[in-house]
């Protein structure tokens, strides 16, 4: 296994959501069916998930809660520090997605986190969970320093971020067209 310097993680961070990115929209363009399908929603006017959801995570509370810089369907719940929870779900690309996670395709490790969805992976430096379900995509990552998270070991970033996925993949769907 490689070691990364933490100089490096942020750079690695960008490359990772960058490659995830484009593995989700080739996944999402390479289908002929355009006909409408069943998929979970997530949007911060009505999110499946609220700030309760996500307490107990991050030592500052959450005091507002909106859509992602670049992306309607990334839903950040932010503190008043950098600290921040980032949900994202897309209707496709997941099981590739969560497979090249798995196999080492990304610039960073991650390992099988069971459990959650149909598969899903733990990757520790970025404190992310990439599920899947029906090859619906969830990301859920938990963005800030040591010192902001309520509890760092691995297990209980994997269990509360699991458990978030695990919420929006049971999610009741909406027809998208």
């Amino acid at each position: 296994m490689r070691r990364v310097s933490p100089s490096n993680i942020t750079f690695f961070r960008w490359t990772a959501v960058l490659a995830a990115a484009f593995a989700t929209i080739v996944a999402g363009c390479s289908g002929v069916d355009r006909a409408p399908r069943a998929v979970t929603r997530i949007g911060c006017d009505e999110p499946p998930l609220a700030a309760a959801d996500v307490k107990g995570i991050l030592r500052a509370p959450i005091t507002r809660v909106e859509p992602g810089p670049a992306d309607a369907r990334t839903c950040v719940f932010r503190t008043d520090s950098h600290a921040r929870i980032e949900v994202a779900i897309r209707p496709s690309g997941g099981a590739t997605t969560v497979q090249r996670w798995l196999e080492g395709a990304m610039p960073l490790e991650a390992v099988p986190l069971p459990g959650v969805g149909d598969r899903a992976a733990w990757q520790r430096d970025l404190h992310e969970v990439i599920a899947e379900r029906g090859d619906v995509l969830c990301d859920v990552t938990a963005v800030g320093d040591k010192s902001d998270f309520a509890d760092t070991a691995n297990a209980f970033l994997e269990s509360r971020l699991g458990a978030l996925c695990t919420t929006l993949l049971d999610a009741p769907p909406q027809t998208t067209h």
